[in-house]
């Protein structure tokens, strides 16, 4: 003789996962990665956590990321994470050397290293050209474009040290009364025409042209 009964079993996860109360905001000057975070369920165990945001940032700025625990039973908890890309760190300027020249001198706009946009090149305001003989100071200016600039300063000297190349010989002025003389001319390594001046036995002065009257040899010395 037998008898039977039913009974019901119901197996219903109706538990969220416990998702961290919060979890670390995630600062970086140039870019970031994120590693989904885990949670322990009380039947999965632990669940890697999924996100509809991006994980990969590379634009500077703040960001909110959204990861979201699903059980697979219908139950799921959330947690938001906090992005921060701020660069913070300007290019490092480099030391420059002086740019001489005798005639003119042109500089080239310098580089330097920045941690996030990598090679950055050099502007100034200042001219970077020169041709009149002196010193100059050119200052430029480093900026990585995410507000971080640096500067560095550079000497210019323009400094001719080559004297102008005088002619070997010059012919003989000759004269039965008198001679004028008028200086001769040479070209300068910095491509000017330059006249020479010797000092006139009539008047005393320096001069591009001269008369000599003395009768014999004179010696006239020209100076460029």
């Amino acid at each position: 003789n037998t008898s039977t009964a039913t009974q019901n079993v119901i197996v219903d996860d109706v538990t969220a996962p416990a998702a961290p109360g919060s979890l670390p905001d995630v600062v970086a000057e140039c870019s970031a990665t994120l590693t989904a975070p885990t949670a322990s369920d009380n039947c999965a165990g632990t669940i890697t956590a999924t996100t509809t945001d991006p994980v990969n940032y590379i634009a500077q700025g703040n960001y909110t990321v959204t990861w979201t625990f699903d059980d697979g039973n219908g139950n799921v908890s959330s947690v938001d994470q906090n992005v921060i890309i701020d660069d913070v760190t300007a290019p490092s300027a480099p030391t420059l050397t002086d740019a001489t020249g005798e005639c003119s001198v042109s500089v080239t706009a310098p580089t330097a290293t920045d941690n996030c946009a990598g090679t950055v090149t050099g502007t100034t305001s200042d001219p970077t050209t020169y041709s009149t003989q002196g010193s100059y100071v050119v200052t430029w200016t480093f900026d990585d474009g995410n507000g971080n600039t640096s500067t560095t300063t550079q000497n210019v000297i323009v400094n001719d040290v080559t004297a102008p190349v005088a002619p070997a010989s010059l012919p003989d002025a000759t004269g039965e009364c008198a001679v004028t003389l008028n200086g001769p001319v040479v070209v300068d390594n910095c491509g000017s025409n330059i006249t020479g001046t010797a000092m006139d036995p009539i008047t005393g002065i320096e001069s591009t042209t001269i008369t000599i009257v003395d009768q014999g040899t004179t010696i006239v010395t020209w100076t460029f």
